[in-house]
């Protein structure tokens, strides 16, 4: 792609990128760009590229800058600083371009992002997200979420373009474990009994006012784990249909003392393993005061205790 001479351009020539991933633009943040665009101007100016299309009805479309131009035309300016480059070969072109030029200078609302995201995967063949993240310049963990919100049914997708609703991208990521995995069962198949399952989910957010942090989920993705890695799932599937059908079930539904005992155990086996590497590797001179042996002494007495417990 090669740089043109920089050139002012009528505002009213100027068209909006179709395929801008920007989908939503913060209202204050706007407000407070037209206010440094009235004191000193426009400092960086806009990328466009000349239009050869019959629409839309402009000769120039943007690459890079809608916000200023919105400002721009807001603020009733006839003109606006722009570089003109060559017009991208195609959508995907066209896309990647507004990835590689944007991203690094502010990054994009997730769930706009992920839809041109699912336009490139279709248009590129591919899914990876090595590949995306090569072309794009978007970090593998964002394509990541990404796909986690495209796997949702078509009908959240207005709830999650929604900027600052109670039920936001977070909600989704968070739960997608949960819904997934029980997606594989019979009475929960996408799409039909996956809505079901969100639609309650979302229910019981919004009204229950036991939960009040989208984090307090995991807890329900901790039990799924126990119950899949016993064999039992069929006792979650019980649980969950507690949680969704009983107005007064809370997250407690899920809390099993088998469950804590297997955190527990866990938790030990990881401090275990951590005394094990480390303890070999110590100076005795320099842990050699009364209380680090008392602990020591303390720490096989009740080893010896719990070992012929076992035995």
């Amino acid at each position: 792609m090669e740089n043109k001479t920089l050139q002012h351009i009528e505002v009213s020539d100027i068209s909006p990128n179709p395929y801008n991933p920007r989908m939503v633009f913060d209202q204050v943040e706007l407000d407070d760009l037209k206010k440094s665009i009235s004191k000193v101007g426009i400092l960086v100016p806009l990328t466009v590229y000349k239009n050869t299309k019959n629409f839309p009805k402009t000769s120039y479309i943007l690459l890079d800058g809608e916000r200023r131009w919105r400002c721009a035309k807001e603020l009733g300016m006839e003109t606006v600083p722009a570089n003109v480059i060559d017009e991208p070969e195609d959508i995907t072109q066209n896309i990647l371009f507004m990835f590689n030029i944007h991203h690094y200078r502010k990054e994009w609302a997730l769930f706009p992002t992920a839809l041109k995201l699912e336009v490139l995967m279709e248009k590129l063949g591919t899914d990876q997200e090595s590949t995306l993240s090569n072309f794009t310049g978007v970090s593998r963990s964002m394509i990541r979420r990404c796909k986690t919100l495209l796997w949702f049914p078509y009908k959240y997708r207005n709830i999650l373009m929604e900027k600052g609703g109670r039920i936001s991208t977070d909600f989704f990521i968070e739960t997608y474990p949960i819904f997934y995995r029980l997606s594989n069962e019979d009475e929960y198949s996408f799409p039909d009994g996956v809505i079901r399952l969100i639609d309650g989910f979302i229910d019981i957010f919004l009204n229950r006012e036991t939960i009040t942090d989208v984090k307090e989920f995991r807890e329900i993705r901790k039990a799924m784990g126990f119950f899949d890695k016993t064999n039992n799932f069929s006792e979650f599937k019980n649980r969950i249909e507690e949680f969704l059908t009983n107005p007064n079930s809370e997250l407690e539904v899920f809390a099993s003392g088998d469950i804590e005992e297997e955190r527990t155990r866990k938790n030990i086996s990881k401090y275990l393993s951590y005394l094990n590497a480390l303890l070999p590797e110590l100076n005795p001179d320099l842990v050699s005061d009364y209380q680090f042996v008392e602990q020591l002494q303390l720490l096989e007495k009740n080893l010896s205790e719990l070992l012929e417990k076992i035995d």
